[in-house]
């Protein structure tokens, strides 16, 4: 049972002994029921060993469903997702690609909003080098990796459905960048 600021008031009113403030955010109280839930997971994949490297191609999805007893759907349930990757690699480079495809969501619980679907498209490639230095003590080995990436190269508005903030706060948009990581 949620109470929005005003209600919270009115109880304090009636209640002299004061209550926390909500600071405008509402009350939400989490009252737990019988619900049946029902969901798939499947990922199937191939490696091939070429003479240039290796191939990974895969693809998996995941699918849940959740009604309680009573018929109405549980909410924030996460849509159905089909995802699609390639990843080659050889010596030190890897290269990945990764499509994840994300189902619209209309089984929506009280006081939820259905949820576009969209597509994620993300790749990165990633090259490591050995690296090698004298120090007055000893003989130091370290790598360096170095990764450009791509994320939402499609630059879809995307939401995640089981978030709170689904409609203020949708996922990032188009992003790339480099990353460095020594170790040593």
């Amino acid at each position: 049972m949620d109470e929005s600021e005003e209600e919270h008031e009115e109880h304090d009113e009636e209640h002299e002994e004061g209550h926390d403030d909500h600071e405008g955010l509402t009350l939400a109280n989490f009252m737990q029921q019988n619900a049946e839930f029902e969901g798939v997971e499947l990922q199937v994949g191939r490696l091939f060993e070429l003479a240039s490297g290796t191939l990974d191609l895969r693809y998996s999805r995941d699918e849940v469903s959740a009604t309680f007893d009573d018929g109405h759907d549980v909410p924030r349930i996460t849509p159905a997702r089909n995802t699609y990757s390639l990843a080659y690699s050889k010596d030190t480079m890897v290269f990945k690609l990764m499509l994840k495809d994300v189902e619209k969501q209309n089984d929506i619980g009280e006081g939820e909003t259905a949820t576009d679907g969209y597509q994620m498209l993300d790749l990165r490639l990633t090259k490591t080098f050995d690296l090698q230095y004298w120090s007055p003590s000893k003989n130091v080995k370290s790598n360096l990796k170095v990764t450009l990436f791509g994320r939402n190269l499609l630059d879809e508005a995307a939401r995640n459905h089981s978030s709170f903030v689904k409609n203020e706060v949708p996922l990032p948009g188009k992003n790339y960048g480099i990353k460095f990581n020594l170790t040593y």
